[in-house]
């Protein structure tokens, strides 16, 4: 098969790992599994003229990388000497946040493709930009829809983006502080023992303590200090509930798990984008904001194009594209027969047929 987009390990590499276009063979799905990836886009007649639209162009993912290369860098030692991050760095952070708003600014309403299909030992980076391209996504949809909110007075519509630029830097920046936590604790394959949960629940305070208040501001500050709290007060590290979690908090939380739970982790698989959807809309109202949850469905598509899909009668296929306004009816190139066998290819629109959506499945973050 010939591999349908390029694939970068590297972010100051020159060239990709291996680029678009290649014919697969055993040789570099060796390469490609002792480099960590997970899986590719390949290009043949099953996905013939389907069109995946990334929601952050190469350019704008290489900028977030190497911003937060830098600030991962330093802050490990940063925290040893009590020392914060630079302006340099949080300059560099901030106009990142700001391409990652126009880039998801211009797709508009169009379907994005949320998954980088990155290796699992770039996680927390790579988690940090695409929780980053997921919350922008949600935020500009809810504050769309329901205004902003203010410090009094009724919501607004005006200067969105600009309110956008601030969730973003505080999205880029709300793991900073697991680089405090051991690898050891970070990457463990098991459950954590108590004393590794109370560790690893100082991260939001790891983080605040390497951010200048004066620098980045107090909108940026709340997702890093609250994105692990939950809307029926189960979460950390305050155990707050409902309105006083700020939003921006919310919609990083909303963020956060789902990309978990769809990317590959040191420690587990990547679940199919369905299943982060899912495991979404079972929290509603209880671990998330159900107005916010109701903002992240009309913007991720729970089978997004280029996915494989199972439906309920037993044939497979994958997603062609999907209609803006109904998410999860996507419209299906059947190839595969209930015992497994090649069909000739059939495109079905789910729209007409609701009753073979599969239904969606759920996994814990």
């Amino acid at each position: 098969m010939a591999l349908g987009a390029d694939i970068v390990i590297d972010v100051h590499a020159p060239f990709p790992f291996v680029r678009q276009g290649v014919i697969l063979d055993e040789h570099h799905r060796d390469a490609l599994i002792d480099a960590g990836v997970h899986a590719v886009y390949v290009k043949d007649e099953l996905s013939d003229g389907i069109k995946i639209s990334r929601a952050l162009s190469e350019e704008t993912r290489q900028a977030a990388a190497s911003a937060l290369v830098t600030a991962f860098i330093t802050a490990p030692t940063l925290l040893a000497r009590g020392a914060r991050l630079p302006g340099s760095s949080l300059s560099d952070l901030n106009e990142a946040a700001g391409m990652i708003c126009a880039d998801i600014a211009d797709a508009d309403d169009a379907v994005l493709a949320l998954s980088d299909l990155a290796a699992a030992d770039a996680y927390t980076m790579q988690h940090s930009i695409d929780v980053a391209a997921v919350g922008v996504m949600i935020g500009r949809r809810h504050f769309r829809d329901h205004g902003r909110p203010t410090a009094t007075g009724p919501r607004r519509t005006d200067d969105v983006e600009g309110y956008l630029r601030k969730l973003g830097v505080g999205l880029l920046l709300h793991d900073i502080g697991k680089l405090a936590v051991p690898e050891s604790i970070l990457n463990k394959p098991g459950p954590l023992d108590r004393e590794e949960m109370d560790l690893m629940r100082m991260h939001p305070q790891f983080g605040l303590e390497l951010v200048p208040g004066d620098t980045i501001g107090p909108l940026a500050k709340v997702v890093i200090r609250s994105h692990h709290e939950r809307w029926n007060g189960t979460g950390y590290p305050h155990g707050i509930a409902g309105s006083d979690i700020h939003e921006f908090a919310r919609i990083a939380a909303i963020a956060d798990v789902f990309d978990a739970i769809t990317s590959a982790r040191p420690y587990a698989e990547p679940a199919a984008t369905h299943v982060g959807v899912s495991a979404i809309l079972q929290g509603s109202g209880s671990l998330y904001d159900p107005l916010i949850v109701e903002s992240f469905r009309k913007v991720v598509a729970p089978f997004p194009p280029g996915s494989e899909i199972d439906l309920t009668d037993g044939r497979r296929g994958i997603v062609v594209s999907v209609p803006p306004r109904q998410l999860d009816l996507p419209l299906v190139r059947v190839a595969y027969g209930p015992d497994g066998e090649r069909i000739e290819l059939e495109e079905l629109d789910l729209r007409e047929h609701p009753q073979l959506v599969p239904p969606l499945a759920v996994a814990a973050a």
